[in-house]
């Protein structure tokens, strides 16, 4: 029932988050801007960096206590159960289009729109934002590792998608984001299985 009432949710905040594009809000924000070598290689070395920060927390943030407690995580439990990879499949891809969608889609659309800071204010706050929403797994876990290195990783994660929505437009940020969590996730799947 727990469950059932969290898929749901996103389910429909999803829908809701979607509506307002099909009224051209923050259209800009939906197409490639500028695509260049430069952008190119931004993308290959911050996914390749986001992607070696993850190793490395997996390693010296993450104790035996924090990788037990993963196991119990949404991604990771679907993996190792493998009951849930139906319900991965289809839930995992609608909380990255939630999450860009809020955090970059209309926050970064918000605060370029009613701020003077500029870009650069714009995805720091969006950034700050992100990482705190990701508070929220402390009350799942408990764990100062665990909240750590969603804490770091979810900030950097937010700056490096905020260049890539202004460049290459929001479905990039939600591929990038899908396909880097799950990475990380599913490497902490190997490891937790052997």
């Amino acid at each position: 029932m727990k469950f059932r009432i969290k898929y749901l949710s996103i389910t429909v905040v999803v829908i809701l988050l979607i509506i307002p594009i099909f009224f051209n809000i923050y259209i800009d924000f939906l197409i490639v801007s500028e695509l260049s070598i430069g952008v190119v290689l931004f993308l290959v070395v911050g996914f390749l960096f986001l992607l070696g920060l993850g190793k490395l927390m997996e390693f010296f943030v993450y104790n035996e206590k924090s990788k037990e407690l993963m196991k119990q995580h949404d991604v990771v439990n679907a993996l190792l159960n493998k009951n849930g990879i139906p319900r991965l499949l289809v839930f995992f891809p609608l909380t990255m289009i939630m999450e860009e969608l809020i955090f970059r889609y209309y926050l970064i659309g918000f605060l370029l729109n009613a701020l003077i800071g500029g870009v650069i204010l714009a995805i720091i706050i969006s950034s700050i934002i992100f990482s705190i929403y990701h508070f929220h797994i402390w009350f799942r876990f408990k764990d100062k590792n665990i909240l750590i290195s969603y804490l770091i990783s979810s900030f950097l994660l937010g700056i490096y998608n905020g260049f890539i929505l202004l460049t290459l437009g929001i479905f990039a940020c939600i591929i990038v984001h899908a396909v880097l969590v799950f990475i990380l996730y599913y490497n902490l799947y190997k490891k937790l299985s052997k």
